[in-house]
């Protein structure tokens, strides 16, 4: 008896992708330190989707460390208090956090300090003889360490920003940033936020392979490192649909290959963040099946997704190749990371974008990437002009 799928089953195996990558989590822990005033609380909500330094959220961990967090959030910040403080608490604030490290390296490797923001103040124009003690005694620790320059209101180099390169620093990289909007004059625009997107890829660069799938996830600074991130897992899938096809595959039994690719929509929907919404993907499904409701949908929907693929006509009624699923698996991967990256631009921007139009630029991103050969994400992807209709 020929299989087909129907939409709820597969709904239901998308549903088992999302929550596959959401076991693979591990966790991230983030250690900020910087004077008060310097805009730690702001930088951490402006990075990580939970408002993760919101007034009584934090957790004491010692007397003047404290633990940003929240359930189930896979992130944790640890903030030390304003370097402002007299030599005598200085000594003791040292104390905490060098125990706090060494303490933490004693646990499953997804409990240690993974990376260290190190903040100061640009409008300050000034770094201390302490704090540059401060970074050789973290040096001492052998955890990478940011030097995040907090509240800048340039993206220019500046003559500050280039006296602390000039430093040869214990630190990794030197960064400038501004986490929200800041107005500097009366008769000016606002400067708007910059460098956060920077700043988050330096530190999936830093980070151990436990730590950095939880980072991806829960940053909303960069759209093109969740798309990285997605990319990765996507050559996996790739290859398990050639298997399906090795045979090669009837026709007729091309829904197998549909589970496969469901699956994988599933896994790139939880990589980038975003909640598991039946309606959103039931919508993106029928849409590429040519129907509205239908209760047996799997092979149109491989259907669909063949039509766009050069030489098809030879297909159809035929067989399925390795290369031929393969090529189906890819492009539709890619397409429906392009597809996510412009959901989030939107979002970010306070944007809404209809399902049908998403849907319509979902079919559109796939025939390109399938009749263009291109086998990696763009970093701006071609949109269809509105008056297109991409069925056609």
């Amino acid at each position: 008896m020929e299989k087909d799928y129907s939409l709820d089953e597969l709904v239901s195996q998308f549903g088992d992708g999302y929550r596959e990558a959401e076991t693979e989590l591990s966790q991230c822990n983030v250690l900020a330190i910087g004077k008060t005033g310097v805009g730690k609380s702001t930088l951490i909500n402006a990075v990580f989707r939970e408002k993760l330094a919101e007034t009584g959220v934090g957790r004491p961990i010692t007397q003047g460390i404290r633990q940003y967090t929240k359930s189930p959030c896979p992130i944790s910040v640890y903030d030390t208090p304003g370097l402002e403080l007299s030599d005598e608490q200085i000594e003791r604030m040292t104390l905490e956090v060098s125990e706090l490290i060494d303490s933490r390296r004693l646990l499953d490797p997804k409990e240690h300090i993974h990376v260290i923001w190190y903040c100061i103040n640009y409008e300050s124009r000034r770094f201390e003889h302490k704090e540059e003690n401060w970074l050789k005694l973290l040096e001492l620790k052998d955890i990478p360490v940011i030097l995040v320059v907090t509240q800048t209101t340039t993206q220019k180099r500046s003559e500050f920003i280039q006296a602390l390169e000039a430093m040869n620093l214990p630190v990794t990289q030197v960064v400038p940033v501004l986490a929200e909007a800041k107005e500097v004059h009366d008769d000016f625009p606002a400067v708007q936020p910059h460098g956060l997107d920077r700043l988050v890829e330096i530190t999936f660069d830093l980070l151990p392979e436990c730590a950095r799938e939880a980072f991806i996830r829960e940053q909303i600074a960069s759209v093109n490192l969740k798309a990285k991130g997605a990319f990765k897992y996507l050559s996996g899938y790739v290859a398990s649909s050639a298997v399906v096809g090795a045979s090669p595959i009837p026709f007729s039994d091309a829904p197998l290959l549909m589970g496969v690719q469901t699956v994988m929509l599933g896994h790139i929907t939880a990589i980038f963040g975003l909640p598991f919404d039946r309606g959103f993907i039931a919508t993106l499904l029928t849409a590429i099946a040519g129907t509205t409701g239908a209760t047996a949908i799997g092979r149109s929907i491989v259907g669909n997704l063949v039509k766009f693929l050069p030489g098809a006509g030879t297909l159809v009624g035929g067989a399925i190749s390795a290369s031929t699923a393969a090529s189906l698996t890819l492009a539709l991967g890619l397409a429906y990371i392009e597809l996510l990256k412009v959901y989030m631009k939107a979002q970010w921007r306070g944007e809404t974008l209809s399902k049908k139009e998403l849907s319509r630029i979902f079919v559109y991103l796939y025939k390109d990437y399938l009749q263009s050969g291109r086998k990696t994400p763009s970093e701006e992807p071609i949109l269809p002009p509105r008056e297109i209709d991409i069925q056609d």
